[in-house]
């Protein structure tokens, strides 16, 4: 959808109408959306704007990211892209090309590492359901918890906590740092999970994590939520470090529901895999 963007910056800013450090790009698109209506009428806005800016840093085209219009209909990717391809001659681009371009999943430049992919659920913001995909370097030690077991055994979810606090719903603003409008990082990752060797599968042995992991982030209220945590390793003849990964993370997530003053429990779902094959 952004392909005719690929040549230039995209970059965003996450802030409040009354912040002193508003940027100059900001309040020129602010002062035109929350300028006095015609006829006293207030048209219903969302709280996301979208605004393009040529060379020489002028805004020449903003529009509201979430028109109203669009809401439970899938049409908002429809209504970006005319607004983009509406701005494209401002910029000196062409339309956006119709085929799609290929998925290409991070990696860590041949480092091995654990690919984490997280998705909410929310029926009410399908751009959620959209895997935000992260990489995580793992040096020989990280996987020290993870050692052949010999027989069955207890892993700390706090050693694992590298990767598991990467499980955070995409999207979500609930859990930002009011002065700083970063979001709370995940502080502590607790629980016991069982990491059970199982029988040889083509001369690979192979073992089964699994256990109820709960995830608090670094907010004042101890906000926490928890998943069940599964994952199936595999170990070369005769090695402790596993040689891969595969797993997934269930859980619910509980967001504030303002309108109703009330708390909706979503799906949150995460899947790892490492990295490299």
């Amino acid at each position: 959808m952004l392909a005719q963007l690929q040549p230039y910056i995209v970059t965003s800013w996450h802030g409040h109408r009354n912040d002193a450090d508003i940027p100059a790009a900001v309040k020129t698109v602010w002062g035109w959306k929350f300028q006095p209506s015609r006829g006293g009428f207030q048209q219903r806005q969302s709280n996301v704007d979208l605004a393009l800016l040529n060379s020489d840093g002028i805004v020449v085209h903003t529009f509201d990211a979430a028109h109203h219009e669009q809401y439970g209909r899938g049409g908002i990717q429809q209504f970006t892209v005319r607004e983009l391809n509406r701005a494209a001659p401002f910029l000196g681009l062409g339309k956006a090309p119709a085929k799609e371009r290929p998925v290409k999943l991070p990696t860590l430049g041949g480092q091995r590492g654990i690919r984490v992919l997280v998705s909410l659920r929310d029926d009410r913001m399908i751009a959620y359901r959209a895997p935000v995909v992260e990489v995580v370097p793992m040096a020989k030690a990280d996987w020290k918890p993870l050692a052949w077991p010999d027989k069955a055994r207890t892993v700390k979810a706090s050693a694992l906590k590298s990767w598991l606090s990467q499980i955070y719903p995409p999207g979500v603003m609930d859990r930002t740092n009011p002065q700083t409008k970063v979001v709370y990082a995940i502080k502590s990752t607790t629980g016991d999970l069982k990491l059970t060797p199982i029988a040889a599968a083509d001369g690979k042995r192979q073992a089964i994590l699994r256990g109820v992991v709960r995830l608090t982030d670094e907010g004042p209220d101890d906000f926490s939520f928890q998943g069940i945590v599964e994952a199936v390793l595999t170990y070369k003849k005769g090695e402790a470090t596993p040689q891969s990964l595969r797993g997934y993370f269930d859980g619910l997530y509980p967001r504030n529901d303002r309108q109703h003053r009330d708390i909706r429990w979503l799906p949150l779902q995460a899947a790892f895999e490492s990295i490299p094959d």
